[in-house]
């Protein structure tokens, strides 16, 4: 179980985060969406302990992750906008780089993400698609419980973007727990919870507020 209590965040005296609580169990996948700019990505790097918050506290499983950095690394799988891989490097190095190497459990993952045929192709080579794939892959290395993504489906094609919904579908069946910032309208509406940040605060959206011409009217 995740849980998120009363974070606060500020950058030179402006408020970014006020107030931010909220939690998610195993198997769930909750999108958050919100205007750019409103604090969806300084929210992801927190849960991710990338940055501290000014106040609050998380929970995963029970354990204080901003107490123990290596919590962190135990619970949480995290892929930014900006994805973290060598372009110089091959598939495999990169996978290698992350700590997925020739265990039974990372064929698997290899298997999975489709990424046999590619293993000495240099990621400079890949299509957008197949980059975010690899990047979900090398955050998921240790099987962490938690999987938090930033926008995963930015700039992807039709095709790409179906992969990684089923990707995230698959997790989820897996008991892992998905955070993801999203402004895709498939995403959102696949999402077991939809939570909208706004001013700096975040709320839950009812089922009937679970259409997306009202989500983009909010977020007009």
């Amino acid at each position: 179980m995740l849980e998120v209590s009363d974070i606060k965040k500020s950058y030179r005296r402006k408020n970014v985060l006020e107030h931010i609580s909220f939690r998610a169990d195993c198997g769930e996948c909750v999108a958050i969406v919100g205007r750019n700019g409103c604090g969806k990505t300084t929210l992801m790097q927190i849960l991710s302990g990338v940055i501290r918050p000014d106040e609050g506290g998380l929970r995963y499983f029970g354990k204080d992750p901003l107490s123990k950095m290596k919590y962190f690394q135990k619970f949480c799988g995290y892929v930014p906008q900006e994805l973290p891989l060598m372009e110089e490097l091959s598939v495999k190095d990169n996978l290698r780089l992350w700590g997925v190497r020739g265990r039974k459990e990372d064929q698997e993952l290899i298997r999975e993400f489709q990424l046999e045929e590619l293993m000495y192709t240099t990621v400079s080579k890949l299509s957008g698609g197949m980059k975010r794939r690899l990047s979900i892959a090398c955050a998921l290395a240790d099987w962490p419980p938690i999987l938090l993504l930033d926008e995963p489906s930015t700039a992807l094609d039709l095709y790409s973007k179906e992969n990684i919904r089923g990707l995230i579908k698959k997790y989820c069946e897996m008991d892992g727990i998905v955070v993801m910032t999203t402004h895709d309208e498939k995403e959102i509406l696949s999402s077991d919870r939809c939570l909208l940040m706004n001013e700096g605060g975040l709320r839950e959206l009812t089922k009937e507020e679970m259409d997306i011409d009202y989500i983009k009217g909010m977020l007009a």
